[in-house]
């Protein structure tokens, strides 16, 4: 009874929250209009999200926060917006996406096209930490800023893998792992201790075109020779003093000489954060497209929302949900089908794949746009795509499986734990961790494998009108940019959002410059409805936990190191993963 009444309390806490968040929120914003004249405001100093999930928590987290999807397209509206006189961008030490800083780009160079003036500030942009992505983001605008103190951490680019082998085996535990093919680097995480030749090979390939890729940016965003960028490269991390010498920024100076500067060069003008603009800018009417996200490690079941990490893993019975109530929306003329995943579970994926392909069947294109990574699983959902387009940095392919399990028996022994088992059946102890595979286990396990892998490259070679020969050749594991996806036929296009859209015109035959909208499925949920329903999760937790512990959980989350994506990987033969 006592922990029931504490539900009750637990409830009525978040929805008291959550009402008075949304009732400030609409007492700031009702009844504003934008002004005549404005300069934009954008930071990209905390960095940015791929998506905002449709969880309470996601939502009041990422409440002021736009998406990399919203910010490009709102800066591209803004290009054309006469009462929008220019852009200043906030730039730091945050860490994001080759692919997402491309993205963010386009946006800004369509407001600099424009003829408006785009100006890039920042106390510092990395220092002795290297910030390449953040000065490259900053290389996009007409002219940067940096603050006299600063210094700026242009330095290149570098892998740091480590291998747990050693551990495992000081610790009597063994990888018992399998792959396709000999690409598939991420189990070598436990099976090895130092780079294989084919890890080493498609590792200095991957980083190769990344490096040539922001040397480029930067050398086309300065106005320089790339020759010149690779000496500002092979000298930093420069000062402030010697960036200005250099040609690497434009102006030393502090932000509220930024502003006024601007503001006196443009005349009468109001300073306007881009959340603000987005939120007050009025929606066009136009061609109804449904926007399906895909973003984080693909599993079974509904997609969870992890309020800590802000990590998402995408659950293939909600995007198939997505995908089905879509097709059943008249008014939808095309699927817009946003990936940013790692990969995962193999049947998950596959059921994620057959829903495109259903949708297609009912006549709905599907185009798909990449993010900062659609490899394994997350490439094999895209493969039967109408267009595929990925920014030349999106890391994709992989196109192979791995599975396994650790077989700990000798680490319980040294810690004075013996087990004993009873089994019915040939195969019970399969997925076991107290034994290694039989030789009969294991030629099953690496048939699965086989199975997985040889269905895998089929599907490939149908979506992508390849040979299984040319399908092979891209496969084996080996995870490409999406510059070198291109040029082996597994992406159509480069860019980002903006493309897509294109592409999405051409297919269903509208005017290059006709409006599109996209419609988020599944659609969010307002508060009311969520009460309404009863939906509480995530709810109970905002009153105490999320106040007060998050906060603690975030700080801690700090430590967690330089991982740039989650690592997946399957301790059970049950479930194969990409």
């Amino acid at each position: 009874m006592r922990r029931f009444i504490g539900k009750i309390f637990k409830w009525i806490g978040a929805v008291t929250v959550l009402l008075i968040t949304l009732v400030i929120f609409v007492a700031l914003n009702s009844g504003r209009d934008l002004p005549e004249k404005m300069v934009l405001e954008v930071d990209f100093r905390k960095g940015v999200v791929e998506h905002i999930p449709d969880h309470p928590l996601a939502e009041l987290l990422g409440s002021h926060r736009l998406s990399v999807r919203e910010k490009t397209m709102t800066l591209l509206g803004a290009a054309s917006d006469d009462r929008v006189l220019g852009v200043v961008g906030r730039v730091g030490n945050s860490r994001m996406s080759l692919a997402h800083v491309q993205e963010l780009s386009e946006g800004i160079a369509a407001v600099r096209s424009a003829g408006k003036p785009t100006v890039a500030f920042a106390e510092t942009i990395g220092g002795l930490i290297p910030a390449n992505g953040s000065y490259l983001l900053a290389s996009a605008f007409g002219e940067i800023n940096l603050q006299p103190s600063g210094a700026i951490g242009f330095v290149g680019l570098a892998v740091e893998h480590p291998f747990l082998k050693g551990t495992l085996d000081s610790l009597g535990i063994k990888a018992s792992f399998g792959k396709r093919e000999n690409y598939k680097n991420a189990p070598n995480l436990f099976t090895e201790d130092s780079f294989t030749v084919d890890h080493l090979e498609a590792t200095r390939s991957l980083l190769s075109d990344q490096f040539d890729q922001i040397i480029s940016g930067v050398a086309a965003g300065r106005k320089v020779a790339e020759a010149e960028v690779l000496r500002w490269v092979d000298s930093g991390p420069h000062s402030a003093q010697d960036a200005i010498e250099l040609g690497i920024v434009d102006r030393l100076s502090y932000s509220n000489q930024v502003y006024s500067d601007l503001l006196a060069r443009l005349g009468e003008a109001e300073v306007i954060d881009l959340q603000d603009y987005a939120d007050l800018i009025d929606e066009a009417d136009g061609t109804r497209v449904a926007l399906i996200y895909s973003a984080g490690a693909i599993g079974t079941g509904s997609s969870r929302y992890d309020p800590i990490s802000e990590e998402l893993t995408v659950g293939s019975d909600t995007v198939i949900d997505a995908f089905k109530a879509v097709t059943e929306d008249p008014d939808i003329r095309a699927i817009l089908f946003r990936i940013d995943s790692p990969g995962g579970s193999y049947v998950a994926s596959d059921a994620i794949w057959h829903a495109t392909r259903m949708a297609q069947e009912k006549g709905l294109p599907v185009v798909v746009s990449m993010g900062s990574a659609a490899a394994s699983g997350g490439y094999l959902v895209s493969s039967h795509a109408d267009r595929v387009i990925a920014q030349p940095g999106t890391i994709t392919g992989s196109i192979g499986v791995w599975a396994g399990k650790f077989v700990t028996r000798d680490f319980w022994s040294r810690l004075g734990v013996q087990w004993d088992e009873v089994y019915f059946g040939k195969h019970a102890s399969l997925g076991t961790s107290l034994t290694d595979f039989s030789d009969d286990e294991r030629q099953l396990f690496n048939k699965e494998l086989d199975r997985v892998y040889d269905a895998f490259v089929d599907q490939v070679a149908e979506g992508r009108g390849l040979s299984y020969k040319a399908s092979l050749a891209s496969a084996r594991g080996r995870v490409w940019t999406g510059k070198q996806a291109k040029e082996r036929g597994l992406v159509d296009n480069l860019g980002g959002f903006p493309e897509a859209v294109s592409a999405i015109r051409e297919i269903l035959e509208l005017e290059p410059d006709a409006e599109v909208v996209l419609e988020t499925y599944p659609k969010p949920k307002e508060l009311a409805e969520r009460i309404l329903e009863g939906d509480w999760e995530g709810l109970s937790s905002l009153a105490g936990t999320a106040s007060l512990v998050l906060p603690i959980f975030r700080s801690l989350d700090l430590l967690r190191g330089a991982a740039s994506s989650p690592l997946v990987w399957a301790p059970w033969l049950g479930e194969v993963l990409h």
